[in-house]
């Protein structure tokens, strides 16, 4: 994929330059002895030793749903004799989206998702035949897939320049951005990071890949060339469980939010069928 377009990471920065003090995280050793979560009307709070977890910015860490607070409270739950913060997905993707350091909005996420999809890693087959045949053995099921499942038509880059997104496919594409909330459009981002493919992101909302097939498919050309030049035997694995770690944490938070909002869409619904 070519880096036409600045990351997510960096658009963030312009927006908010203050808020990467935190980006270089100072090693802290557990100050805790066990985690916990509460109840807060409907929401859900994570407690370490009855304490109230808080976000960078002092705001109390609130989730709409009963798992994401377990699974937050796991992460806190997993860590040794030392706080390895830039492992805690969840509790920074659930940071960033109550504290909002950029101060974004549902519609500068969508247009960066949008401007971002040129840049896919799917749209880009490489010039070398046997890698070429491979990308299209592995990448164009998927694109066939999505092409089928929203409607619209993609085409592959013959060259160095991005392929061009019609307005049409635009247009489709933020309808069902918009139709997440800003904490599921946020978690969506730091998958996209991840994979370097808005387009492998979607397959793994839409269940029709796993994050560690999606993982893989983002590394083809890496896994090729390893294929070829070898290995080191553990820095690679380590590098596609942490990628497949980041993505799996993205999904958990886009499906509890996906989730509770439907709940909470259709309740009303319900209740005026009933009177």
């Amino acid at each position: 994929m070519l880096s036409i377009y600045p990351t997510f990471t960096n658009f963030l920065k312009a927006q908010c330059p203050k808020c990467f003090r935190f980006q270089r995280y100072v090693t802290r050793k557990r100050f805790y002895r066990c985690t916990g979560i509460i109840q807060n009307e409907n929401k859900w709070e994570v407690t370490l030793d009855q304490r109230r977890l808080k976000t960078p910015n002092g705001r109390v860490l609130l989730v709409n749903s009963e798992p994401l607070a377990r699974a937050i409270a796991a992460e806190w739950d997993a860590q040794t004799d030392t706080i390895a913060q830039p492992t805690m997905h969840l509790t920074t993707l659930c940071n960033t989206a109550l504290d909002n350091p950029g101060k974004l909005t549902v519609h500068d996420i969508a247009n960066y998702l949008l401007d971002y999809f040129p840049t896919d890693t799917l749209l880009f087959h490489s010039e070398e035949e046997e890698l070429r045949a491979l990308q299209e053995k592995k990448w164009i099921p998927v694109l066939e897939w999505f092409q089928k499942r929203f409607g619209v038509k993609l085409e592959i880059s013959k060259g160095l320049e991005p392929p061009p997104v019609t307005t049409e496919t635009r247009a489709v594409l933020a309808r069902h951005f918009l139709s997440y909330d800003f904490t599921a459009l946020n978690a969506i981002c730091f998958g996209v990071e991840a994979l370097k493919s808005p387009l492998l992101m979607l397959a793994c909302i839409e269940r029709h890949l796993e994050p560690k097939e999606a993982v893989l498919l983002a590394r083809l050309e890496e896994e090729f060339q390893l294929i070829r030049w070898g290995r080191v035997p553990w820095a690679h694995e380590l590098n596609q469980a942490e990628l497949s770690s980041r993505v799996a944490a993205a999904l958990l938070v886009v499906q509890c939010s996906t989730e509770k909002h439907s709940t909470t869409v259709k309740t009303p619904a319900r209740e005026q069928a009933m009177n």
